[in-house]
């Protein structure tokens, strides 16, 4: 309600208008009445109104000595209207002078009233959003300065966090997912759009001050439960991180302290953590966080590339990720493998480099999607494998089609594919494909293509608790009771047995 003051020396008034008009339906409270002007002032400081009807007429001190006071007092004068008995012009234009926005001639009309009424409480909600945006912009411009200049004075800002959301599912394009989750984050945080700070990557930033706790019992975890329910609504995944320590720190790099905890908490989401963060905890050291044996493993891998060894490659990789699994690496030194793995990828690849074989770096300040553990190994693992076909088929383009082929089914092997799809693709016949392929390969190519489905499917049996059913449809077999015999032949035990013995030893 926006409190609204009734100046007038007529008691008439002071108890008529009330009685004729339900202010408060319009969104107004009466918080007092005056009889004069200097009776107004007093009262105005106790109760500073938003509104003020004001007669002009009255003794001791008229309505226009009144406003002539009050402006001297405040800069940010309330909304006035005035109320005479007189149609004087020269009444309404000086009291124009002053920003009166109405000037009602007595005896008022009800209608007339409840108009401007209407018209004052949508320019008080307008000045207020306008009030709260620009209060928000300065300080987050200061926020955006202490980050770029290193380091300043926090206190300002110490009643304040720092919320970043983290996309972590994007069906669309970047600009259309970040515009979602930024208009239905922005049309709830207080100060709007002037609340937000930057964004890079994935992640989203916004300044949360105090007012935008107050309906949320001054709880991040309330704010972040309101704001996670409505993107889940619009089919939007996100993960907010709460810093509650950012501004409350007087000491260090401010720029030094926002990206670490910025990546201890998303280093949380990383590895399935909840989807609400706050890091009112005790900061985790990262100086000695380092994968153990990272040296080895990568210098495995480059060998098994450069020797063409897609067993040793898969093994390294699988006992490289599963020790990051371990440790429970911290997304720094994550990012940090990433790129290594990234420039020797790069270097390994042969000069003429083909369409769509250069890898990316899996960074989440260039992704718009947030990868957690399991992508990241797949989208690295996809990467790996990927460079290692080209550098065979760069190797062997001269050796046979058998050769192209092979690389071929170990990309697209969980593809329901077959003999004849694959003959038709390089351009041969099935049975010429049949007999040059099982004559390099020394076993036919349905053969080849089943053992490589089951080693996969040994691979997820092992490091995952995927149902039987889902193991079979992801390593491209058409039917879980085939995928069960075939296996069972295959391995000698049937896929329940493989697992439980891979979890006993």
């Amino acid at each position: 309600m926006f409190p609204l003051m009734i100046v007038d020396d007529e008691k008439a008034i002071r108890e008529y208008l009330p009685a004729l008009i339900d202010f408060e339906a319009y969104g107004f409270k009466i918080c007092a009445t005056a009889r004069n002007g200097q009776d107004a002032l007093e009262k105005w400081a106790h109760c500073r109104p938003k509104v003020i009807f004001l007669d002009v007429c009255m003794p001791v001190m008229d309505g226009l000595a009144f406003l002539q006071e009050l402006k001297k007092q405040d800069e940010d004068m309330p909304y006035i209207v005035m109320l005479s008995g007189y149609s004087d012009f020269e009444y309404a234009r000086t009291a124009i002078r002053y920003g009166v926005r109405a000037y009602l001639t007595k005896p008022v009309e009800e209608e007339e009233v409840c108009s401007i009424l209407q018209e004052l409480a949508a320019a008080l909600k307008e000045r207020g959003k306008q009030t709260k945006k620009e209060d928000i912009r300065e300080q987050v411009r200061a926020v955006i300065q202490l980050y770029h200049s290193g380091d300043g004075d926090r206190t300002p800002f110490e009643e304040c966090r720092m919320m970043h959301c983290v996309v972590l599912d994007d069906s669309g394009a970047q600009e259309e997912a970040y515009g979602a989750v930024r208009e239905l984050i922005e049309e709830r945080l207080y100060g709007g759009e002037s609340a937000f700070c930057r964004s890079r990557g994935s992640v989203l930033s916004y300044l949360v001050s105090p007012k935008a706790l107050e309906e949320y019992q001054h709880s991040v975890t309330l704010l972040g439960r309101h704001l996670l329910h409505n993107l889940k609504k619009a089919g939007i995944e996100c993960a907010l991180l709460f810093d509650e320590n950012l501004f409350r720190k007087g000491e260090g790099s401010f720029r030094n302290d926002f990206d670490m905890h910025l990546y201890l908490m998303m280093t949380e989401v990383f590895w399935g953590g909840n989807s609400l963060q706050s890091n009112l905890m005790p900061e985790a050291d990262t100086s000695d966080g380092r994968l153990d044996r990272e040296e080895e493993y990568l210098e495995q891998i480059k060998r098994a590339m450069t020797d063409r060894n897609h067993t040793l490659l898969r093994e390294t990789y699988e006992s490289m990720t599963e020790a990051v699994k371990d440790r429970r690496l911290n997304l720094i030194f994550l990012q940090e493998i990433s790129y290594r793995i990234y420039y020797m990828l790069m270097d390994l690849i042969p000069g003429d480099r083909g369409e769509g074989v250069c890898p990316e770096v899996l960074d989440w300040r260039n992704q718009t999607c947030f990868s957690r553990f399991e992508d990241w190994g797949r989208l690295l693992w996809e990467q790996i494998e990927g460079v290692f076909s080209h550098m065979e088929g760069q190797e062997e383009q001269n050796q046979g089609i058998t050769v192209k082929v092979i690389a071929y089914a170990r990309q697209h092997f969980r593809e329901p594919i077959t003999l004849k799809e694959v003959a038709e693709r390089f351009f041969v016949s099935a049975s010429y494909l049949g007999r040059s392929f099982q004559k390099a390969a020394g076993i036919p190519f349905k053969q080849y293509v089943n053992e490589l489905r089951i080693e996969e499917a040994k691979r997820l049996l092992r490091q995952t608790d995927r149902l039987i059913y889902e193991i079979a449809e992801e390593t491209g077999f058409a039917e879980s009771k085939y995928f069960i015999a075939r296996f069972t032949a295959m391995v000698g035990m049937s896929p329940m047995e493989y697992r439980k013995m891979s979890e006993k030893g």
